[in-house]
């Protein structure tokens, strides 16, 4: 602001103090980026092309982790879910300085002190909502975890549509500070859910779910644009609230859905008679294998050594006895003594 006024514009100088707001964020992020590439590892496991590498990590296609993802309905659900969360919290973020500014009729610095309310409950939030979502886990499994998320959704809506309908600003300030808290709880809460679905593909997923927060806030943007502001946010409420309800419909291979029972993985189909034969012959050829004789024993000296092991002196119990023997998993035979 200072710099802008010291140029002399004739616009207010708060006005655009925040293309300047920009720079420092930029240049943080330029910089942390750096750190991560040159610091940070891809995993736990290490760099995935060291893994590869090494042979110990397979080479997998992109396309077929994408087809694994889409085909899983749950990737769907919490796609959904979750641009009613990140999505709604990007409108609110874009919409609710103006929002102060025009409804109570505050300065651009005093609306936009207010605003950041919303953004500061980040701080804590969002770990929060995942925390509980894992203590909700401990108690009652993937169960536990649907209901919070499900709690998160419908008081996020209700708390969005009291924010609409506020006529102070103490109240609107509470109700604000309040939704923030759930909207970020369910960001957590969505997370804590999705490496559950495909484990394999985790990253895909993450990815896709991710999506859906972009996509919500454009959505969101359009109520704000066709609407006025206490409205859109009184219909962006009830549209959150009532996707809670999706997760009911969450039901995760091996794990218990909020009303359902635990869903069974697929088995291996059974074998046809004739790939049964194949399995058989391939087990008979394994146990050959298994016990053939070393290149250098036959099989008409067995009858010899066995017969020179047996043929000792009865009355000598306590004494030890010396015989040839070969070990049949060995290929080096020789006279060994017990």
């Amino acid at each position: 602001k200072w710099i802008y006024g010291a140029a002399g514009t004739e616009r207010d100088p708060a006005d655009l103090s925040w293309r300047t707001c920009c720079i420092i964020p930029g240049l943080i992020c330029m910089a942390f980026t750096f750190v991560v590439i040159k610091c940070s590892d891809d995993s736990p496991k290490g760099n995935y092309r060291k893994r590869k590498d090494l042979g110990l990590m397979q080479k997998q296609s992109a396309m077929k982790h994408l087809r694994a993802a889409i085909h899983d309905h749950n990737t769907w659900l919490l796609l959904i879910q979750y641009g009613c969360c990140f999505g709604v919290e990007l409108t609110t973020s874009n919409a609710a300085a103006l929002y102060f500014k025009e409804e109570f009729e505050l300065s651009t610095e005093a609306a936009a002190a207010v605003a950041s309310t919303f953004g500061w409950m980040n701080l804590f939030a969002r770990g929060l909502g995942g925390f509980l979502s894992d203590i909700s886990n401990a108690y009652s499994g993937m169960r536990g975890r649907l209901i919070w998320q499900l709690v998160c959704f419908f008081f996020e809506g209700v708390f969005v549509m009291v924010f609409s309908k506020a006529q102070t600003l103490g109240g609107a300030i509470t109700a604000l500070m309040t939704f923030s808290l759930f909207v970020q709880g369910a960001e957590g809460s969505t997370f804590g859910i999705v490496p559950y679905l495909n484990p394999n593909v985790t990253g895909t997923v993450t990815g896709i779910v991710g999506a859906g927060g972009n996509a919500g806030a454009v959505i969101f943007s359009i109520f704000f644009r066709q609407m006025e502001y206490r409205d859109a946010f009184m219909l962006m409420g009830a549209t959150t609230s009532a996707i809670s309800l999706l997760s009911s419909f969450v039901w995760i291979k091996g794990y218990e859905g909020l009303f359902f029972g635990r869903r069974l993985k697929p088995e291996p189909s059974p074998l046809t008679p004739r790939s049964n034969e194949k399995a058989e012959k391939s087990s008979s050829n394994r146990d050959d294998k298994k016990f053939q004789q070393p290149p250098n024993t036959s099989y008409s000296e067995q009858p010899q050594q066995q017969l020179q092991a047996t043929t000792t002196d009865e009355g000598a119990h306590n004494q030890p006895r010396s015989y040839i023997d070969t070990d049949p998993h060995s290929s080096i035979s020789g006279p060994l003594s017990h």
